[in-house]
């Protein structure tokens, strides 16, 4: 409501100059923040549940210490995160500041963990018969995970996309010291439209973010759904 009006508290007639003015001001922003996410989702969707597949189906030296180290961004605050990856990729050979890169390793590291929990949990729920059978018929490893082991935790990959791209999307305290001048995000821009009292403009900008959230929800939903469909596909055409 307060994107639509002159000034909260002062003036409720109605406008939309301030999707102009974020439209305007927050073109690069919007487009930089939503391809980032879009970059980093999948593979942290992708690499949590590779984790735990790792973590609950083989058995290695270290799978704990994985585990372990895996999580251990959930717990620690993202101002950490975001000065640690300063101090650590600010240097050659690893002198990533700056970059996209360190954006995307920032986002991936911090939704890895909720992944990797939703994939564990559903696994856990799963009997690994189902895959011993696979393997008996001929399967390798990477083509029982992709056909078998994954459509049946879907339901987890799917949450575990859909918070990555949240997370990717809202983050702010594990990036605001990694943003440059060549790459700009919402939430940063939000939290300066903030400071300069203009929160019109920073309802604009927020309701954007909340609306490229919840299309991308429904695509990922779409994407997954065709996923499925073709695995049964696959599944009919193997047993004729």
């Amino acid at each position: 409501i307060a994107s639509l009006i002159k000034m909260w508290g002062v003036d409720y007639s109605f406008t939309l100059a301030h999707y102009k003015y974020a439209f305007e001001v927050g073109r690069n922003a919007i487009r930089d923040t939503t391809l980032l996410a879009v970059v980093s989702t999948p593979i942290a969707g992708i690499l949590g549940m590779v984790v735990a597949y790792l973590v609950v189906r083989k058995k290695f030296i270290g799978r704990g210490f994985i585990n372990f180290a895996s999580l251990l961004s959930i717990s620690v605050p993202g101002t950490v995160i975001g000065i640690g990856y300063i101090l650590t990729f600010n240097d050659y050979p690893l002198q990533l500041t700056g970059t996209a890169i360190i954006l995307i390793a920032a986002f991936v590291i911090r939704a890895l963990p909720i992944g990797i929990r939703a994939g564990v949990s559903s696994l856990q729920q799963i009997d690994p018969g189902i895959e011993e059978a696979a393997a008996d018929l001929g399967s390798n490893a990477g083509r029982v995970f992709t056909t078998v082991t994954l459509p049946l935790i879907k339901s987890a990959f799917f949450g575990g996309l859909v918070y990555s791209f949240i997370r990717s999307m809202t983050s702010i305290s594990a990036v605001i010291f990694l943003v440059s001048a060549k790459y700009s995000l919402l939430t940063v821009l939000i939290l300066d439209q903030v400071e300069d009292n203009q929160f019109g403009v920073a309802s604009a900008f927020s309701t954007i973010l909340i609306l490229i959230v919840y299309a991308a929800i429904v695509g990922i939903q779409l994407l997954l759904g065709r996923f499925g469909s073709h695995n049964k596909e696959t599944a009919s055409e193997g047993e004729m």
